[in-house]
């Protein structure tokens, strides 16, 4: 019976580790590249996105949803925060536009 729960239990953690890996947070070299933008006449609108982040990843986040996106430039649409259990949390929505 114990031999078959560390089997069990290897397989969930197996899982769990292979779940991260395919969430997508790391953004590429070419991903660092993208801006903000003010105006964006000439550019594409792509679509709209919405995420939550922490003000120390609120960037990246915007860069990385970006780029998965397809886009280049962002623009943020709103930004509101609430505090989660002592962490500030900033729900984001922004605007994907190709510039470039």
């Amino acid at each position: 019976m114990k031999k078959t729960s560390w089997i069990v239990l290897l397989v969930v953690f197996s899982l769990m580790v292979f779940a991260c890996a395919r969430g997508n947070r790391y953004l590429p070299p070419e991903g660092e590249k993208i801006t903000t933008a003010s105006d964006t006449t000439g550019c594409k609108f792509i679509k709209n996105v919405y995420f939550e982040a922490r003000g120390q990843t609120l960037v990246h986040y915007a860069q990385l949803n970006t780029y998965n996106a397809g886009g280049d430039t962002y623009k943020i649409v709103s930004n509101t925060q609430e505090r989660v259990m002592g962490t500030t949390i900033h729900m984001v929505n922004i605007e994907v536009w190709k510039c470039k």
